[in-house]
């Protein structure tokens, strides 16, 4: 799951270092997913989701106060910076809730709905231009959502639902990312986000918690600070390079993902799921593609 303050990128060294740092990133990021997976089998759900934002926020605060001082630990709490903090915990909230019942490759194949509904955002809301080829990809990608899912509307487990929600609820994220105040550092806004949610979260768990064991403990900060490490380097990605050079390399999250889910749960995925998985990336490149060219 991946946020940034997008920045314009210096030269062709740049440009590389920013794809090396994404593709680095988004294999790193699995980690936490596959783990947060294992967890939600023993422990509630929201208290997985508990431990992803807490421990995020620990790190990115730690990080925050040495790289830039405490003053910036005190967060501003604008309503555009709780509707945007509280788009990304439904985000979380709902891929943890979908992955604890679909493989893991299914469920971001789901999320990769993500640029589709972030450029209809753009042009009904903000009235930006959308070409005719924007718009084919746009429905050519849905097509691959239909064919990776094969919807049956009888037998289609309602997890599919929170996939599709929790895309929605990123794209939106990313949305509001537009209206931050630009002067404020990437990694605190991060930090700042991921307070919110934790604070969400503590009340949330509160009713249900179970005491974890010492392994449990382990794997609940270990999901927290993998995603910190993981949303760093996508940061720095986009410090190094811009975001239409970096934007296609999104979706190799999936190759590591689909690693993980066959290792840890022997989660294979089927022709159909591949099949829908290279149309969406194949409209979501063209997508991005169509952007960078106007």
């Amino acid at each position: 799951m991946h946020e940034a303050n997008v920045e314009q990128g210096v030269g062709r060294s740049g440009a590389h270092l920013g794809v090396l740092t994404i593709v680095l990133a988004l294999q790193i990021l699995p980690f936490s997913d596959i783990m947060a997976k294992y967890l939600a089998l023993s422990v509630p759900v929201i208290q997985v989701i508990w431990g992803r934002f807490f421990f995020h926020c620990i790190a990115t605060g730690i990080y925050s106060s040495v790289a830039y001082g405490p003053r910036y630990l005190k967060p501003t709490l604008s309503k555009m910076l709780l509707l945007r903090s509280a788009a990304l915990f439904a985000a979380v909230g709902l891929f943890y809730v979908t992955i604890h019942y679909l493989p893991l490759t299914t469920s971001l194949t789901l999320w990769f709905v993500e640029p589709f509904i972030l450029t209809l955002m753009a042009a009904v809301i903000l009235k930006e231009r959308v070409t005719r080829l924007q718009w084919v990809a746009i429905a050519v990608g849905f097509i691959g959502i239909l064919i990776a899912v094969r919807p049956t509307f009888v037998a289609l487990h309602w997890s599919y639902g929170t996939g599709l929600l929790a895309g929605f609820f990123y794209a939106l994220f990313l949305f509001l990312t537009r209206f931050i105040d630009a002067k404020v550092p990437s990694v605190v806004s991060v930090y700042h986000t991921g307070l919110v949610g934790g604070v969400i979260a503590s009340l949330a768990v509160a009713p249900v918690w179970v005491s974890p064991s010492g392994e449990q403990w382990i794997l609940l900060v270990a999901t927290g600070i993998i995603a910190a490490v993981a949303h760093l380097l996508i940061i720095k990605s986009f410090e190094w390079s811009n975001a239409s050079t970096i934007a296609p390399f999104t979706y190799t999250e999936v190759v590591m993902g689909a690693i993980l889910g066959y290792v840890v749960f022997n989660d294979a995925p089927d022709a159909y799921l591949f099949a829908g998985l290279a149309i969406i990336v194949a409209s979501g490149i063209a997508l991005l593609r169509a952007k960078h060219d106007e």
